[in-house]
């Protein structure tokens, strides 16, 4: 299987986050821009930043806390025009080592919350350029509509009475 090279990459390495923390703040460059677009089948990626907030819960685990800024250009679905929107997006991680088994669905954990994903740390490094990369794709619009794009159909133009007017329509015999 080929070996997929990230296009924005930082590499932490979780055995030198200090107890008391560490804080990033990252910014994708052009050439990592145009490539995240190309990725994510964007017209363009304007801007991609974010900040990332590091803390040692214990000696296994790590908490990454993030908010990510972008603005990207894509194309409408209803009028195929491109257009450019601000993408923002804040999530929480939790990382442990591989071999910790004390991550059990029914267990509670004081240090994490229900919005929390967790992950293995593989080889004690974490990737916060392609983390940013990731949710930044689960961030964007699937479906982008342009501000000022309008998508009418037959029901829509008829300003029905309610919902079930449409079926009083349909003869059923």
């Amino acid at each position: 299987m080929k070996e997929v090279i990230p296009e924005f990459s930082y590499v932490v390495d979780a055995n030198r986050i200090p107890a008391s923390g560490l804080v990033l703040n990252l910014s994708a460059n052009e050439q990592e821009r145009k490539a995240l677009a190309q990725r994510f089948g964007l017209e363009k990626i304007h801007e991609l930043s974010a900040s990332l907030a590091f803390k040692r819960i214990n000696q296994k685990r790590i908490r990454l806390d993030a908010t990510l800024n972008a603005r990207v250009e894509q194309q409408c679905v209803v009028t195929l025009k491109t257009f450019t929107q601000p993408v923002q997006d804040s999530f929480s991680i939790v990382f442990c080592q591989e071999n910790e088994t004390s991550l059990r669905p029914n267990e509670i954990d004081l240090d994490m919350s229900e919005k929390d994903d967790v992950e293995l740390l593989q080889d004690n490094k974490i990737d916060a350029g392609e983390l940013v990369a990731e949710y930044l794709s689960l961030a964007l619009d699937p479906f982008p509509h342009a501000p000022d794009a309008e998508f009418h159909d037959e029901i829509d133009s008829k300003k029905e009475k309610n919902a079930f007017s449409v079926l009083e329509k349909l003869n059923f015999k």
